[in-house]
Parts: structure tokens; sequence; C-alpha cells
């Protein structure tokens, strides 16, 4: 599959940007709560495109992290880095050869961003409390009722 090269990354609130790997667990739930969200959604799979350095050090930035807190040191088929210590263009380099490394997806809206841990965090960017579900304004009956007269309510 060839390979495509992205420049320069946009970031606007009112479009989710999900930057993941399709081959982790974790990038695939984030994806899917991603699609249930009613917004506008980029994805970008680094497995498939590549990102810039320019776009890496900028998300980095905007996450408040430096650039080698973003990716897994540790995964066994990934080259060997506990120890490693480079600069700004090595760690670039690290990540460019081995997009596996990034194993907790990166979401963007506008000015926010957010290396998500759990797939569910995604949400937290739109200040939705799960995943498309509409509340019940309070005191309103909501319709549930007991199955049968053993059945209770917690």
């Amino acid at each position: 599959m060839e390979e495509a090269d992205m420049g320069p990354l946009a970031t606007n609130n009112r479009q989710l940007t999900l930057i993941y790997h399709s081959e982790t667990r974790l990038g695939k739930q984030a994806l899917g709560y991603a699609q249930g969200s009613k917004n506008k959604l980029q994805v970008i799979d680094i497995s498939k495109t590549s990102l810039g350095d320019t776009a890496w050090v900028s998300i980095a930035e905007g996450l408040g992290k430096p650039l080698h807190e973003l990716f897994a040191k540790d995964l066994p088929e990934g080259p060997r880095l506990q120890k490693a210590d480079f600069d700004t263009n090595g760690w670039l380099k690290v990540l460019n050869n081995h997009p596996a490394l990034l194993q907790r997806p990166i979401a963007i809206n506008g000015e926010e961003y957010l290396q998500l841990e759990t797939p569910s965090d995604v949400l937290k960017l739109f200040g939705a409390d799960s995943a498309g579900l509409e509340k019940n304004p309070r005191g309103m009956d909501d319709g549930i009722q007991p199955g049968s007269d053993g059945d209770t309510f917690v």
C-alpha cells in the first residue's frame, strides 16, 4: 500500500481530528466512538498517512508533552527505546519509521488536544456524557417499568 505524506495539520473547532494507528485496539475503538458523534470528522490513520515533522511538533506542543511521550517505547515488535535519549529530529525519525509506536490516539478539536487513554475519551472534546445517548430531563418519566413484580430498581 502506498503511503501518503500529509502537510501541516489544520485544526477547526467544528471538526474533530483523530490521529490513530488502525492496527491498535484502542485506535479502532476510538475511531468507532468518533464516527458515532454527529460532528464533522477528519481521520488520519498513520499506518497509511505520514504526518509531516511540523505537524508532529505542533501536536506535541498542543498536548503540552515532549515528543517522546507521545508513543510507547516498550513494544516487543518495536525498536528498543526504553533508555533512548534522542533530540527532536531523532524522535521524529523513530516515529516516522515506526508509526505503530503511537498506541494512544490523539484527538484534536480546534485548540483542544487530547491523547486518549480510553476510547470514550474522544467524547470529552464535545462535552458529551455518553456515546450519542440523550439525557432525559429531570423529573420526566422515561417509561422504564419493572418487567415483573420481582424486579427492583436501585
